[in-house]
């Protein structure tokens, strides 16, 4: 393989890795942020439970009030009725008593659906509880993850930059190299990846066929061939392709494993 090419593929993989840890790093924040916000709802939850709680008792306490008031008025027209003299006055105080209970019975109802509301928000105010428990220690847990991955990716980031500067160094260096790294540095920008591997006869990229001819020259392992150091591209996206001779080994080989390996061929 033509070595321009060995150090365009390296250079990749450290590219694509460098691109996998950056965007980890970025999204690290995110994480926290979006636990904070569950975090910050199940504490409004529960605020609101609780409010509901101290409203529904204020209200029953007011409603039961209101019933002691209305039952005295019903003693003390009682007793007028005693000394009522006719039969006018015991049908004003009755009608005034049957509206006194009446009104009761009607607090009485309110008191009930107080009561079953209370239920309900006893039973909100359980979920909310045990939600922001879980939250919380959620949201330690993801503050304690993102710490440890921002200092492991920090440093990976700084090692694998300084890979990389090694990696372009060697190509510039090489006569080829400067102009190679060039159309890759390009092609990279545009598509997101400057190579692909060549593989079933296809781009690995694109998906798109290799003619037969150009196949032919990529899988060509004579050192003396005429293209032993030609980088082809890709007829249909541009990229540089390059084809992995361990494909043909009985070893199996993921492209990962292929690629980062690719430095020590």
């Amino acid at each position: 393989m033509n070595t321009d090419l060995e150090h365009l593929i390296v250079l990749q993989a450290q590219d694509l890795e460098l691109r996998r840890l950056r965007q980890q790093l970025s999204e690290a924040p995110l994480e926290v942020k979006a636990a904070e916000a569950a975090l910050a709802l199940a504490e409004t939850a529960l605020d609101a439970a609780e409010k509901g709680l101290a409203r529904e008792e204020a209200l029953r306490r007011s409603q039961e009030l209101d019933v002691k008031e209305r039952q005295g008025k019903i003693a003390r027209l009682r007793k007028q009725m005693e000394t009522a003299s006719s039969a006018a006055q015991i049908s004003a105080l009755e009608h005034e008593i049957s509206f006194f209970e009446q009104s009761i019975a009607k607090l009485e109802d309110e008191e009930l659906a107080s009561l079953e509301r209370t239920e309900g928000l006893e039973l909100a105010r359980g979920e909310a509880t045990l939600t922001l428990e879980v939250n919380t220690a959620t949201l330690a847990a993801i503050r304690v993850r993102t710490a440890d991955l921002t200092t492991h990716h920090t440093a990976a980031i700084a090692s694998i930059e300084a890979e990389r500067a090694a990696t372009r160094a060697l190509l510039s260096a090489s006569p080829a190299g400067e102009a190679q790294l060039s159309v890759y540095d390009r092609i990279a920008k545009a598509k997101g990846t400057g190579l692909s591997e060549a593989a079933d006869h296809k781009c690995s990229a694109c998906q798109m066929m290799v003619r037969p001819q150009r196949w032919n020259d990529l899988t060509d392992r004579d050192p003396h061939s005429e293209h032993a150091n030609t980088i082809f591209t890709c007829e249909s996206c541009g990229r540089m392709l390059y084809y992995d001779p361990r494909r043909d080994a009985p070893v199996r080989w993921t492209p990962g494993e292929r690629i980062s390996s690719a430095s020590n061929p």
